[in-house]
């Protein structure tokens, strides 16, 4: 990680500095000077067995998770958090990067059934400590411990937690600590976010409800885990949100209470197109903790989705706040200047996640689209080319190129791909969209709506974009285009 990462990134994100330099800098410094405003940065793992890193990590987004239950404090989440891992940056630089005032920072140790935890609180203006402890406990006694941790901090910052917030952090999300050992290991692979990490996810979380069926976080952890398999294209869209939607109703059956797993299902019922129960998951999950940056970056998606453009920007502006150093984030708010069709200012943001992360596939696509959408087809052909190279020439990937050259006019190379997707073994997962993109370049249409027939069938998470995506515009009010709008809730 480039020491700069996230001065760079954050100072970007922020846009234009006004005319007023100084009044900036006054209300710049208001900002960091806030305690209330606050930073956990990774603990240290200091145990003997370096397989333990998932306990650190795990330890570290839980009582992130604790201390954003706490409203009058407004804590940064996990990504940004975890940019920091394994840097030696001074605790007054990691404050002005963030905009924080307190940064809790420490280690933990873990042997056999016991651990030492060490914190300390430090006010990030002047270095100094405002709060330290160290817990040498038994493992059992994890969750006293981080509801500890969290109160200790509201102490120290002299804030107040109202008594809901105060039975959400003292409320053990399981009986068992082997369960909740097994659930840090699926967040801990969860967030790796690859494919196989994801499915060892699932392992972890499978493993964690065979222990205690009543732990509604790890039901949570599996429905998430199929969304991104779904989003990632690693699965066929209605049998990951059959497993999504199951995993989710369960999770908030068992916990009405928990902001987790009210954004699972919110996610779930994308997948059947119930926009309006959805929205309302989100809304409630934002009301059990508006810390929550994950809901908030869900949310926002899901306002893109359905063409709510101006809410969706102040969604993921929310959650860029709450997570300044996300790159998923910032290239979310990509794809909404894309649809607003500022151009510019979409590819210049996205560039910039691209200096700092080169090698983000999803910024790489985000380019990709506002290219296309503005007729440069060269340049788009230079970035679906280095997402070939990074995903080692994945087949939806090659569909998208096939869309690229259909609408820059080079048909036959287009027709050459479609016919090579066709020619793929049995069994080979290809998401349906960019095909129906190229069948559209090419002036199929009749094609294109077939397939987009046979998409309504599979709940593909794609069909909203027919309502506002440029290069669909000539199928866009085909009678048959609008039935399948109508379908999945939406109006052209």
């Amino acid at each position: 990680m480039s020491e700069d990462r996230g001065v760079g990134l954050k100072g970007w994100l922020s846009g234009p500095r006004s005319k007023n330099s100084k009044s900036d800098a006054r209300a710049s410094q208001l900002v960091q000077m806030d305690k209330r405003r606050i930073v956990v940065l990774p603990l240290a793992n200091i145990s003997p067995d370096p397989r333990d890193e998932y306990f650190a990590d795990g330890l570290t987004e839980e009582l992130i998770s604790s201390i954003s239950k706490i409203s009058e404090l407004s804590v940064i989440s996990r990504t940004s958090a975890m940019s920091y891992k394994g840097t030696r940056r001074k605790v007054s630089e990691i404050g002005n990067e963030l905009d924080v005032g307190s940064v809790l920072e420490g280690s933990v140790r873990k042997s056999g059934s016991r651990m030492r935890i060490a914190v300390e609180l430090i006010d990030a203006s002047t270095d100094k400590h405002l709060w330290a402890e160290t817990y040498d406990r038994e493992f059992d006694d994890l969750f006293s411990v981080q509801s500890d941790i969290a109160k200790q901090v509201a102490d120290a910052l002299r804030v107040r937690i109202l008594p809901g917030e105060t039975r959400r952090i003292e409320k053990k999300p399981t009986t068992s600590s082997e369960a909740y050992g097994f659930y840090l290991k699926g967040r801990y692979f969860w967030n790796k976010r690859t494919k196989e990490t994801i499915l060892k996810g699932i392992e972890c979380f499978e493993q964690a409800i065979k222990v205690d069926p009543k732990f509604a976080l790890a039901y949570s952890g599996i429905a998430d885990c199929y969304s991104v398999l779904v989003d990632q294209q690693h699965l066929p869209y209605l049998e990951a949100y059959q497993r999504q939607k199951e995993n989710a109703l369960k999770a908030v059956q068992l916990d009405e209470s928990s902001a987790e797993t009210h954004t699972s299902l919110a996610s779930a019922l994308e997948g059947e197109y119930n926009w309006d129960r959805a929205e309302r998951e989100f809304k409630r999950a934002i009301e059990l903790n508006p810390n929550y940056a994950t809901a908030h970056h869900w949310y926002g998606i899901l306002l893109w989705r359905v063409g709510k453009l101006d809410k969706s920007l102040q969604e993921a502006s929310q959650a860029q706040l709450l997570d300044p150093l996300s790159p998923q984030i910032a290239v979310s708010l990509c794809f909404v200047y894309d649809a607003m069709e500022k151009y510019d200012l979409a590819e210049s943001l996205v560039r910039k996640v691209l200096e700092l992360e080169p090698n983000f596939l999803t910024a790489h696509g985000c380019l990709h689209l506002v290219y296309l959408h503005q007729g440069k087809y060269a340049e788009a052909e230079k970035e679906v080319s280095e997402i070939l190279r990074l995903t080692k020439g994945n087949p939806w990937v090659k569909a998208w190129t096939a869309a690229g050259y259909a609408f820059a006019g080079r048909n036959e190379e287009a027709r050459t791909i479609l016919d090579e997707l066709r020619a793929l073994p049995p069994g080979t997962y290809v998401g349906a969209q960019p095909i129906v993109y190229a069948y559209v370049g090419l002036g199929e249409k009749e094609k294109a709506i077939e397939l987009i027939e046979r998409e309504y069938e599979t709940r593909a998470n794609w069909l909203s974009q027919l309502l506002q995506e440029p290069l669909v515009a000539g199928i866009r009010f085909d009678p048959r285009v609008i039935k399948v709008l109508k379908k999945i809730g939406l109006e052209t």
